[in-house]
């Protein structure tokens, strides 16, 4: 992080034009989020003076043809900002269809993309649905994890999901996980680096469950769809179905590293919710434990948390025994171990904790692959 960083609100709109005009990595999550193959032609700069004196924050182009437009926004914007920046993709996809530029010399390409980037907490710090606003036709909606700069396009299938937020029912996160173990997520981004690395060709996730993963014989053998969906939802699958950039760069790490870094850029959230009731009383029945998550948040439902009757609070407390040993337990019993108080320490202290108390060195053996 450069010294400029340093001055600006990370949450901040600046902050995130800053990031895609000077950050390489970005960059190339976002070209690999449009379907473009990134070459060094390619070229991110502040958008000059259109039409109605219309100033668009990015133009992304190779050589003097314009790729796509791009509104930026920060976390903290209400509603009104949030659709300002509709109002302006609208424009943008104007200027597209009238050949309307900010020089002569500047064409539109013929898959030409209107971009609206964003960071993900925007879902959870508003209490407008951004689900339910309307589009340009043009327009890829991508959000932003601050953490670590991973982006996912907010596709039909995320839309359905945040569908129903509303009055009743709240996101204190944006991320799904059910009926998976993180080690599973990390066995699927494996699976396909092994398997499919330098291919770009669409892949079938019904396919690809059928015919070669159910042969792993994991834990949560018949979900293989739930952790396509996590790992499309936290930016590391593109809508082929395969490793995007940055899910590239995170089949890298081992599985102790993959998943103190999924608690600390995603899950942690959840935990904060959930461990202190825990630690208050560790043989909490799970229905009781949903209540009084409830009940913490003057009996609203939240969203991948207290839905569905209890299911994901189990799914919550396995992944919390087998991926990182925080607490122990028998299956189908109430009685808890808890081996450690995990919010408030560093990530090398997470990595060591996980190594001494986690499940994932028996389960990565049992499957005879990625032990």
């Amino acid at each position: 992080m450069g010294i400029l960083d340093k001055r600006i609100n990370p949450k901040s709109e600046k902050y995130i034009q800053n990031q895609v005009i000077n950050n390489k990595s970005l960059q190339k999550y976002i070209i690999d989020s449009l379907g473009i193959k990134y070459e060094d032609s390619i070229k991110f700069s502040k958008g000059l003076t259109y039409d109605n004196r219309i100033l668009p924050d990015i133009k992304i182009s190779k050589r003097d043809e314009v790729l796509a437009l791009m509104e930026c926004k920060g976390a903290n914007i209400n509603v009104t900002d949030y659709v300002r920046g509709i109002g302006q993709l609208f424009q943008y996809e104007d200027f597209f269809e009238r050949n309307i530029t900010e020089n002569k010399t500047d064409t539109y390409s013929k898959d030409f993309k209107t971009v609206y980037l964003y960071p993900v907490d925007v879902i959870k710090n508003n209490d407008f649905n951004i689900a339910n606003f309307k589009y340009p036709k043009t327009t890829k909606i991508l959000q932003i994890n601050l953490n670590n700069f991973a982006l996912r396009e907010f596709s039909e299938e995320q839309r359905k999901k945040f569908s129903s937020l509303g009055q009743s029912l709240i996101a204190i996160s944006e991320y799904y996980f059910r009926d998976n173990r993180l080690f599973e997520l990390y066995i699927l981004i494996q699976y396909l680096k092994d398997n499919f690395n330098d291919q770009k060709r669409q892949l079938y996730r019904t396919d690809l469950e059928n015919n070669h993963l159910r042969k792993i014989n994991v834990i949560n053998n018949g979900n293989w769809r739930n952790a396509f969906i996590s790992l499309a939802g936290m930016g590391f699958i593109n809508h082929k179905n395969n490793l995007s950039e940055k899910g590239k760069e995170v089949s890298k790490l081992n599985c102790y590293e993959f998943n103190t870094m999924i608690f600390f850029d995603y899950v942690k959230p959840y935990v904060e919710e959930l461990f202190p009731l825990i630690n208050k009383n560790n043989n909490i029945k799970i229905g009781d434990l949903l209540l009084e998550v409830k009940k913490k948040h003057k009996q609203k439902d939240i969203l991948f948390v207290t839905e569905s009757k209890g299911r994901y609070i189990s799914s919550w407390l396995n992944i919390f025994r087998d991926d990182f040993g925080f607490l122990d337990f028998e299956p189908r019993r109430t009685e808890r171990k808890i081996n450690y108080n995990p919010l408030n320490i560093s990530k090398e202290e997470l990595t060591n904790k996980i190594i001494q108390f986690s499940k994932i060195d028996f389960y990565l053996k049992k499957t005879k692959i990625y032990s």
